[in-house]
């Protein structure tokens, strides 16, 4: 037994530093490719989770730890959305852009906003978007209409059914931010 501890436990330190192996400046190149859905600037949301604290998280949005061989699976393989990249880069280019994202271990920052702000823009401003030229959706700054509610709770144009993710007080709270001055102006940028 002590033997396939001497023999196993060098194999698997080996292995999981190989993951953390690579060229950072390179990574950081590479990553280049990865910023317009990923922010690491801070913790907004593009259509991607932001990556400013990767490493500095406990898990990922899939339930799993945060490690190598985690956030190494869903770049390869992709995961709820995000396409694979196992074909895009080289075994020696996925070493440099994981070096890269090990140095993403910023704390997270609280940023206070108006209630359903933060709803908006997890689950709205993908579309919705008034500062980009190609969102599929409308501008909603100043459109308020009753109907939101029922495609906020059903679902509209390929988006979720929010009743099936949000609480409804979360819903609320995302509806009164679309009837507020947040979503006609400042709040939903």
């Amino acid at each position: 037994m002590n033997l396939l501890a001497s023999v196993l436990l060098p194999a698997l330190l080996a292995s999981s530093l190989a993951f953390a192996q690579g060229d950072v400046a390179n990574g950081r190149e590479l990553f280049r490719s990865c910023q317009g859905c990923h922010n690491t600037a801070n913790d907004e949301r593009k259509a991607g989770p932001s990556l400013r604290s990767l490493f500095g998280k406990v898990t990922l949005r899939n339930g799993r730890h945060v490690d190598d061989e985690s956030v190494r699976e869903i770049v390869l393989d992709g995961w709820n959305g995000m396409p694979p990249f196992r074909y895009s880069f080289r075994p020696a280019e996925i070493d440099d852009l994981m070096a890269f994202l090990h140095t993403l271990k910023g704390k997270h920052a609280n940023t206070p906003s108006a209630p359903g702000a933060a709803y908006f823009k997890a689950y709205c401003l993908r579309c919705h978007n008034p500062d980009s030229r190609t969102s599929p959706g409308p501008d909603l700054r100043g459109r308020y209409t009753p109907e939101a509610a029922a495609l906020v709770e059903d679902g509209h144009a390929g988006a979720p059914a929010l009743k099936e993710w949000l609480g409804e007080p979360e819903r609320k709270q995302l509806l009164e931010f679309l009837k507020s001055e947040g979503a006609a102006g400042r709040g939903a940028k």
